[in-house]
């Protein structure tokens, strides 16, 4: 049975489990859930064909594209986004206000002041 047909199996799966109701096909739970699965097809194709870069092209828009949804989904409905991403366990990092300088560089040790060594010297008027 070829790989590729497994996946659509489990893809039909995957996005039966997380529709919202029986006609839904547009919710961003059923579209996430088979992103998902696909990623992980393309993903297994790619660690046997290193080389395929068109195939690693379309795996990255749609990585972007899984993760512009559960942006979205993230907005919209809090409890939703976080049942989705733990039922299929996705790595997401949910989006967050800018960090300020001390929040990004807190950790590292402060600058040495210059001392005086400083190229361009300054004249006083």
């Amino acid at each position: 049975v070829p790989a590729r047909f497994l996946s659509a199996q489990r893809i039909q799966e995957l996005r039966v489990t997380h529709r919202r109701h029986e006609t839904d096909t547009g919710s961003p739970e059923y579209q996430v859930a088979g992103m998902t699965e696909r990623i992980a097809h393309l993903t297994n194709h790619l660690k046997e064909h290193p080389k395929d870069f068109s195939t690693r092209r379309g795996l990255v828009a749609l990585v972007n594209k899984r993760r512009r949804l559960l942006n979205y989904l993230f907005r919209e409905d809090e409890k939703r986004y976080v049942d989705i991403v733990s039922a299929l366990g996705i790595r997401h990092k949910v989006p967050g206000s800018i960090p300020s300088k001390e929040d990004q560089y807190g950790r590292f040790p402060p600058q040495k002041p210059n001392k005086g060594k400083s190229k361009i010297k300054l004249s006083k008027k």
